[in-house]
């Protein structure tokens, strides 16, 4: 079925069901879009493995994309580091530590 006909039978179906069908194909591609965008913070250092320094990032991102083939398996590779990333920040979250820091006026 080309696209052109999909449209034409779309066309013929009432509006409530047309508009599910748009809610479906939007949601959809700013599904797709969301996950390249969250994959591309790995692929930049943000979103590096909780703990490891922007250099251990970036030989991950470096070995993950000497390994990748094609674009889809880019893809599923993106998305693989993305539920990575979230898994650790629910399972094992990075212990934050603060201290506290005194300044006074006329002290060097």
């Amino acid at each position: 079925m080309s696209l052109t006909s999909y449209i034409e039978n779309l066309r013929k179906r009432p509006e409530h069901v047309r508009r599910r069908v748009a809610f479906g194909w939007s949601a959809g591609a700013s599904i797709v879009i969301f996950v390249f965008w969250i994959s591309s913070f790995t692929s930049i250092g943000i979103g590096g493995p909780i703990g490891g320094s922007i250099n251990v990032a970036k030989k991950s991102a470096v070995a993950t994309a000497s390994k990748v083939v094609s674009p889809g398996e880019s893809l599923v590779a993106g998305v693989g580091s993305f539920a990575n990333d979230v898994w650790s920040m629910i399972v094992a979250p990075k212990k934050v530590t603060y201290s506290v820091i005194e300044v006074l006026p006329g002290e060097k």
